[in-house]
């Protein structure tokens, strides 16, 4: 395990790579509850320079782009109805708690959850004070109860310096395979969305994983 590590890198395919080849290294196998863990890095954090190449195109690992757009369109609809993300995949079928809607949709969670659609605030306050530190928006709710639909994303920060917008992503947890490709695409879109609303340049991605981790069956042996 390796705790406090970046990745200073131009575009996600660089970061992937990096990261996996850290991981792929290891072998501090654990158990968790979606598998058996094959290395974890604690307090990963990557900053991409370039937002706008967000596409993983990695020779080991590329993005389904069908499904990578059928997510971001899901999340702009906010509609938390687990039937519409089965259009394109039934991986989220797991993380519904009553088979028919999944709350920890980032959309959901940005547009609807917390009563006010949290984007069109910060856009607000951006436009107001574009010196603030307080545009947040909110996706892990600060509740403990039982359920398989819980957020691995915890919040979005967004900054302006020097007319330009900066963006970082706090997680908790990240699987570098399955996770962290589709969260960086998806959250450098709405970067870059939030940027053309705006009116002004892209500042650099900054991507904090508390855990950033590897499963064993994603291992790829000829590596």
């Amino acid at each position: 395990m390796y705790i406090n590590m970046v990745c200073e890198c131009d575009t996600a395919t660089q970061a992937f790579d990096w990261w996996y080849d850290k991981l792929v290294r290891m072998s501090d196998s654990q158990e968790s509850r979606d598998g058996e863990v094959h290395g974890e890095i604690i307090n990963a954090i990557t900053v991409i320079s370039d937002p706008t190449r967000n596409i993983c195109k990695s020779d080991i690992r590329k993005l389904s782009m069908r499904y990578a757009m059928g997510e971001f369109l899901w999340y702009l609809s906010g509609n938390n109805n687990l039937s519409e993300i089965q259009k394109y995949t039934n991986n989220w079928d797991r993380m519904s708690d009553d088979g028919k809607t999944v709350n920890s949709n980032y959309g959901y969670c940005i547009q609807h959850k917390y009563g006010f659609n949290q984007l069109d605030y910060i856009y607000n306050l951006l436009k107001e004070k574009p010196e603030t530190r307080q545009a947040v928006i909110h996706i892990k709710a600060p509740d403990n109860s039982e359920s398989k639909d819980v957020n691995c994303t915890v919040c979005l920060q967004f900054f302006i310096r020097e007319n330009k917008l900066y963006m970082t992503t706090y997680m908790r947890s990240n699987d570098i395979w399955l996770g962290f490709p589709y969260d960086v695409f998806q959250f450098c879109n709405l970067q870059i969305l939030l940027s053309m609303k705006l009116g002004i340049e892209l500042g650099s991605y900054t991507h904090i994983a508390g855990s950033l981790h590897l499963y064993e069956r994603d291992v790829k042996k000829d590596v």
